[in-house]
């Protein structure tokens, strides 16, 4: 759906991000089904914790109507920052430079701690949406993954009503 999302115009025109193809996907998805979204999950992504994402509410209102299966891919070579020296980073968005000197251990561990900060804000945010939570990594086998996720949410459809767990984590 993000695809086919056209970027608005003028000056204060900005590209869709996944709370703007998560909606278009709700107003056109009537019946019920299948939705898979796969993303990083970090557009959007509050400074505060205690905040909710922009796509969570749409997400939540899509779980509703329709079995969301949120895919999250994440590349390992973003969790760390690497011993390299001093390096330019650019943002994106901004075009923003910033130098960095990344032999600093602290700054390498305040990175990595801040990483998986933000890996758990996405996964409360994916469980608060009611969407079913596949994490996937660039560097895994991806497939091994899909299978074994396939065969746990058998388990979990097959077993007793009262014995069900964590269908969202």
């Amino acid at each position: 759906m993000l695809f086919r999302a056209r970027p608005g115009r003028g000056p204060a025109a900005r590209p869709p991000d996944l709370a703007d193809g998560l909606d278009a996907l709700h107003r056109i998805a009537n019946r019920r089904g299948l939705v898979v979204v796969v993303s990083d999950f970090l557009d959007g992504l509050p400074d505060d914790p205690g905040q909710a994402a922009p796509w969570e509410r749409t997400m939540r209102r899509l779980a509703v109507r329709h079995q969301v299966l949120a895919i999250e891919v994440t590349d390992p070579r973003e969790l760390e920052l690497p011993d390299v020296g001093l390096i330019t980073l650019v943002d994106p968005e901004t075009g923003r430079h910033r130098e960095v000197c990344t032999s600093d251990r602290g700054l390498r561990e305040r990175y990595a701690e801040a990483a998986a900060a933000q890996r758990e804000q996405v996964h409360q945010a994916l469980r608060r949406s009611a969407a079913t939570h596949l994490p996937l990594r660039t560097d895994g086998d991806w497939s091994a993954d899909i299978v074994r996720h396939v065969h746990a949410q058998r388990r979990l459809a097959a077993a007793p009503v009262g014995q069900r767990r964590g269908g969202a984590a």
